[in-house]
């Protein structure tokens, strides 16, 4: 059995009792359906050829027959509804599955992995799986239970023709085996083309404001035009061996079975001398029409099963992706970090840091700048414990990152990201985002400090407001503000700023400094800032070149230095005095 379909099927196992159940159903029902042309073979030949009319018994017969109708007709229906309880409930737990997976993914996974990808796979392929339990295993369970039966009632007639009829079996087979063969690798090309749908369309989706003001919508129109027809041409494939090998070669088999079981009748009644029973030829004619149904319908199936087990790969393989470790001390941390000596690459090959070291104790304020490319945000990265570093260490309060809990590491630490961002739901629950004891007085306290508590105080739900996806009733400068508040709530022990005030007006971030400053008063603040004015202050400052630290101190030290730091604040400085003059 292919290993997928095998771990697919594992799941079932969870089920226990709907699984009986649908098999006593199943059991009934099939019963009930090859029972029925037994009940009419025995009518013909026993009553309407001999013309023995006893209405009494034939009334009893044709009331059997309804029952068994009505029988088999509810075994199936409530064996059918057993079975898709089944699948949606596997369908759900493997989709809380996947998703749990892909939130504890590394972050190099998403560099590698387009987002829209994830999302088919999560969707789409999950959506495909559940095909497989509703329409496949169920039926396939079905068909094959509903064939023994009707063997079983051949044999019971006439065992020659029912191993002429059984000759459908391995015919059916061998088609389902071509099939196979030929089917896979064109249903795995066309669900990958449907995740590069999925993917373009979110990517486009995302990046719309930016494709209306660069005029590019013919150009990503073509562009997701191409993939669409690429995937029409994968689908006619699949099409076309999906007319050739299943409906008309399974119709020619029937065909050639039904012209061997009248030739064998005929052959009977002629050499014999003797009638033929009309109530067996009806009663074979009637099995191989009900035979040729569930074989017809199994091969039509083949279709979802591949399908089902190509997008059950894909499943899989995002499930067995290695996650984040959850391992490490859980101790609270004070807030004392240290880099040794840090290398790191994402490829591999190009480094990005180069034995950077640095040292910030709790209380204390250390500033990251240097041109776009230095590496400023990869140490931010490096803290949280989004990438495993080359070489060096990084140490948390003299203890090792990788001896830590990165739960706890990224609980101790609040982050303000340049871009930040918002989620669907209400003000409130953006701040808090799942933190428990958080009481709203400490919220507006949050708030006051970052100059965005009098614009909450002004929308008539206050914390209750309603935010848009990605926060599209907030300016840039209050998204921004929103997320330092939600970064202070927290009452982080190391508090992270990227670029924390690079789309606030000057009086906010007078106002920011200000709240900054108070905010800094036993934490560590490590700030990336591209405006020198606002880290003056700091501590130590560390200049980044390629990766490298090439000069670090305090402002007044950089300064007298007259290095590179020098150079970089005199061009802002005389850039903010010509604004301020043009104004």
């Amino acid at each position: 059995m292919n290993p997928t379909i095998k771990r697919l099927l594992a799941y079932c196992a969870d089920y226990p009792v709907w699984l009986v159940q649908a098999g006593v159903c199943l059991l009934l029902a099939t019963g009930a359906e090859v029972a029925g042309p037994l009940l009419i073979k025995l009518f013909i030949d026993d009553y309407l050829a001999p013309r023995h009319l006893d209405w009494p018994v034939i009334a009893a017969l044709a009331a059997g027959y309804l029952g068994l109708q009505v029988l088999s007709a509810t075994g199936f229906y409530l064996q059918s509804l057993r079975f898709n309880r089944i699948a949606q409930a596997v369908v759900q737990r493997l989709r809380e599955q996947v998703f749990a997976t892909a939130i504890r993914l590394p972050a190099r996974y998403f560099d590698q992995h387009r987002s829209g990808s994830l999302i088919s796979r999560i969707t789409n392929d999950t959506e495909a799986i559940m095909n497989l339990y509703v329409q496949v295993i169920g039926l396939l369970v079905q068909k094959l239970v509903l064939l023994c039966g009707i063997l079983v009632s051949m044999a019971l007639l006439d065992v020659r023709l029912m191993l002429v009829c059984a000759a459908l079996i391995p015919a059916v087979g061998a088609v389902m085996w071509l099939y196979q063969k030929l089917s896979v690798p064109v249903v795995r090309e066309t669900r990958s083309l449907l995740s590069d749908i999925n993917s373009r369309l979110n990517e486009s989706l995302q990046g719309m404001p930016v494709i209306q003001a660069m005029v590019q919508e013919v150009r990503f129109a073509n562009a997701f035009a191409e993939v669409n027809q690429q995937h029409w041409r994968a689908r006619l494939k699949s099409l076309k061996i999906n007319g050739i090998l299943l409906r008309p070669l399974i119709d020619l088999f029937y065909m050639m079975v039904l012209i061997g079981l009248l030739a064998l009748f005929a052959h009977e009644g002629l050499s014999t001398g003797g009638a033929i029973q009309v109530g067996v030829l009806y009663a074979f004619i009637s099995y191989l029409g009900r035979m040729i149904e569930p074989l017809i319908e199994m091969t039509n199936q083949l279709n979802q099963l591949q399908q089902a087990m190509v997008a059950g790969e894909r499943v899989f393989a995002l499930q067995d992706e290695a996650r984040e470790s959850t391992r490490g001390a859980s101790a609270e941390l004070a807030g004392r970090v240290s880099f040794q000596g840090v290398n790191f690459s994402y490829d591999g090959e190009q480094p990005v840091l180069q034995g950077v070291s640095f040292d910030v104790a709790p209380g204390q304020m250390l500033a990251l700048v240097g041109h776009t490319g230095s590496g400023k945000s990869t140490i931010i990265s490096l803290l949280m414990g989004f990438y495993p570093i080359d070489g060096g260490e990084i140490r948390f309060d003299e203890r090792p990152l990788s001896t830590l809990s990165l739960s706890a590491v990224r609980r101790s630490i609040g982050l303000v990201q340049q871009d930040p961002f918002i989620f669907v739901g209400t003000l409130a629950e953006n701040l808090r985002l799942g933190r428990e004891g958080i009481m709203d007085a400490q919220l507006w306290q949050a708030l006051d400090e970052v100059q965005l508590a009098r614009f909450v105080r002004s929308l008539p739900d206050g914390l209750d407001t309603l935010m848009e996806e990605g926060g599209k009733n907030l300016s840039a400068g209050q998204r921004q503000l929103l997320s330092f508040a939600r970064a202070l709530v927290g009452d982080p022990r190391i508090l992270i700023l990227d670029e924390a005030t690079a789309s606030v007006d000057s009086q906010t971030e007078l106002a920011l400094s200000q709240a900054l400053s108070a905010a800094r008063r036993g934490r560590t603040t490590i700030a990336i800032a591209h405006r020198l004015s606002t880290i003056v202050d700091a501590d130590e400052i560390l200049l980044l070149s390629r990766g490298q630290v090439i000069e670090r101190g305090s402002h007044q030290g950089l300064m007298a230095e007259q290095g590179h730091y020098a150079q970089l604040f005199e061009m802002q400085s005389q850039g903010a005095w010509l604004e301020e003059k043009r104004a």
